[in-house]
């Protein structure tokens, strides 16, 4: 699968490579652009100024840390994904270390709200893959995995469930980005707060709205059809 492997950071080192993440989180991504032994110098330095004898390990951490987040950059992480098969989805969650996917209504403001703190996720979490797939797309899947309740966001580590929310079940409609870094941390899919710790990022509330959003879309509910609770074995919106 690809990705890092998990062998924790240096504390220094990872508050250099964050502060380096969201810094770049707001600028063009550029896959030819390295950073210099004069870059990460410099990272190390804002991180931590006393340092020195440490250097050369963190510098030869800190390096390794910039390839392989410039390798995952080329692989289309950094980013929300949009996919429209199923089989892409499946594909990409069996091949990717961690992997996280937004089931989405295109008329739901809360889904909105959640694309929106995704977005602003992304680019700093590059060691997950964000994907979001309209749930209307992605029936079977859908039906599989008991997805009945929009937005809905799943995670995976090797192919393996560990988190899943609801709405915004545990943070709260209103809530901020770093809530939900915060919530995914704690499900085991990101690796660390990075949020939190800078402050320097957007967080996006406002989840209420008139609509009743992922509250009134429960797959065949929705179109009048009898629910879970009515047939058990039903779980296909077709």
């Amino acid at each position: 699968m690809s990705g890092p492997s998990s062998t924790s950071l240096d504390p220094v080192v990872a508050r250099a490579l964050d502060t380096h993440l969201l810094q770049k989180s707001q600028q063009p991504i550029r896959e030819d652009d390295p950073a210099s032994d004069s870059d990460t110098d410099s990272l190390l330095d804002a991180a931590d100024p006393i340092f020195a004898s440490h250097r050369a390990a963190r510098l030869q951490q800190l390096s390794t840390a910039l390839s392989a987040q410039k390798s995952l950059l080329s692989a289309s992480h950094g980013t929300v994904t949009t996919v429209t098969s199923e089989k892409e989805v499946m594909e990409i969650v069996t091949a990717t270390t961690r992997t996280l996917v937004h089931f989405y209504h295109p008329d739901f403001h809360r889904c909105a709200v959640m694309d929106r703190h995704l977005e602003a996720l992304a680019p700093v979490h590059v060691e997950v893959r964000f994907l979001r797939i309209e749930a209307a797309n992605a029936a079977w899947l859908s039906g599989k995995l008991g997805v009945r309740v929009l937005p809905c966001v799943i995670g995976w580590v090797d192919g393996k469930e560990v988190t899943r929310m609801l709405g915004f079940e545990g943070v709260g409609e209103g809530c901020r980005t770093m809530d939900l870094e915060e919530a995914l941390v704690r499900g085991g899919l990101l690796v660390r707060e990075k949020l939190g710790s800078q402050g320097n990022l957007p967080n996006h509330g406002g989840g209420g709205g008139k609509d009743a959003g992922y509250l009134g879309w429960r797959g065949k509910q929705a179109r009048g059809q009898k629910s879970k609770e009515d047939d058990e074995d039903d779980d296909d919106w077709d």
